[in-house]
């Protein structure tokens, strides 16, 4: 059998309407092209759009199929439907995989949908099963989340903390894991350091921070922050990231902290 390659505009056409239109618009449409089981036709586009009120769902759907008849390809009515309920669950499948959230440490100034940072990270640990990752420039004064890390080690979730300390920071950081996050965290969990010895050095002769922030849990959950694990970061400071729920970019990052704890550029504080 011949085959006719797709013409790309009619492919974003189709790609634009599945986005675009609801659900429940983007089904009745597919049944009606299902059912009409025919070529295009000016008859058909008529009957097409007269089922959509919508003015741009309208436009979306009148682009696709003008870009369907002037294609000149084989594709009847059934294929474009096939076309657009596949395109859907393409578009479903990719949202379910990576989606991201705004995390927000600051005033309520909008009605954009974000996230307190220090509700965020509370969930993250109280979700947590197997195991937690925490990395962060500082940590202080944060009892609520000592508090709900225990209970996470309670129940069975491995703790790795890495952080900047007071010994290791040329005094950058006042603070250690210890007096951050009480005796118990740090005696219970991992805790591990970039060693002085191992950090490059600017011609001044100052070492570089570790100065990342980020939370990972059983390798679904990703929280990239500015804010550090201190109290004025949760509470007071103005701080942005994302929640970001992927298994692929967790894992990844995940997996390169693996590697810089086995390749010993991180030390295990004993």
């Amino acid at each position: 059998m011949e085959s006719h390659p797709v013409n790309s505009k009619l492919l974003s056409s189709i790609h634009r309407v599945a986005k675009e239109l609801p659900p429940i618009a983007l089904n009745s449409l597919a049944d009606f092209l299902e059912e009409s089981a025919g070529s295009y036709s000016e008859a058909l586009k008529a009957r097409v759009l007269s089922q959509l009120p919508n003015l741009n769902f309208r436009r979306a759907v009148l682009e696709l199929l003008e870009d369907w008849h002037q294609a000149s390809t084989n594709l009847d009515s059934q294929s474009i439907a096939l076309a657009l309920r596949s395109a859907a669950y393409a578009i479903a499948s990719a949202h379910s995989a990576l989606s991201a959230e705004i995390v927000w440490t600051g005033p309520d100034v909008s009605n954009i949908p974000v996230r307190k940072t220090e509700q965020v990270l509370k969930q993250l640990i109280q979700e947590a099963q197997r195991e937690l990752t925490i990395v962060s420039f500082a940590v202080y004064k944060v009892p609520d989340i000592a508090e709900a890390l225990i209970v996470a080690m309670d129940r069975g979730v491995h703790l790795r903390i890495i952080a900047e300390t007071s010994e290791v920071g040329e005094g950058k950081v006042p603070f250690g894991v210890v007096a951050g996050l009480g005796a118990e965290v740090a005696q219970r969990s991992e805790v591990f350091i970039w060693e002085k010895s191992k950090r490059p050095k600017g011609k001044d002769g100052k070492h570089g921070s570790l100065h990342m922030k980020c939370a990972i849990a059983d390798g679904n959950n990703l929280l990239i922050s500015s804010a550090n694990l201190t109290e004025y970061a949760l509470t007071l400071n103005m701080e942005m990231g994302l929640l970001i729920h992927s298994q692929s970019l967790a894992s990844c990052v995940s997996n390169h902290i693996d590697q810089l704890i086995h390749q010993n550029v991180f030390s295990l504080l004993r």
